[in-house]
């Protein structure tokens, strides 16, 4: 998946970019500049041509966003119907049953957090691959 942003940041090898939003109305002239911006992250970069300010493309492997896509939409929706299932398999009443299937799908938020913050983090800054640099 190939994606531009703006270089905000340079400590050494290690790049904070905001990246535009890839939709048809990010290229409108009707919105401020900080509207188009969608978030910002981290990435190491082996390049020294790059300065803050700059304008890069870059391409993530499509294997990560698919995987990324997965964890976030598929994991949370099995983790609620086992918390229903589950809950109806100890013979809990319905309402609890449904109470159990929003725990298990809060905890199933929770966990993807926590393996966001502690493992894809690092795995993402490795992925990215710059295609093109843009001075401002």
């Amino acid at each position: 998946m190939k994606s531009s942003g703006l270089v905000k940041d340079k400590m050494g090898n290690k790049l904070v970019i905001s990246m535009y939003k890839e939709s048809a109305c990010s290229h409108c002239n009707n919105c401020s500049e900080s509207a188009k911006i969608a978030n910002t992250f981290t990435f190491i970069s082996d390049r020294n041509d790059i300065s803050i300010g700059d304008v890069i493309t870059f391409e993530m492997e499509d294997n990560q966003v698919f995987k990324a896509a997965m964890i976030v939409y598929i994991i949370p929706l099995i983790f609620m119907f086992l918390g229903y299932y589950m809950g109806s398999k100890f013979g809990l009443t319905e309402g609890k049953t449904i109470a159990t299937s929003f725990i298990s799908l809060i905890a199933a938020f929770v966990g993807i957090f926590i393996y966001d913050r502690k493992v894809v983090k690092h795995k993402m800054e490795k992925a990215v691959k710059i295609i093109d640099v843009e001075r401002k």
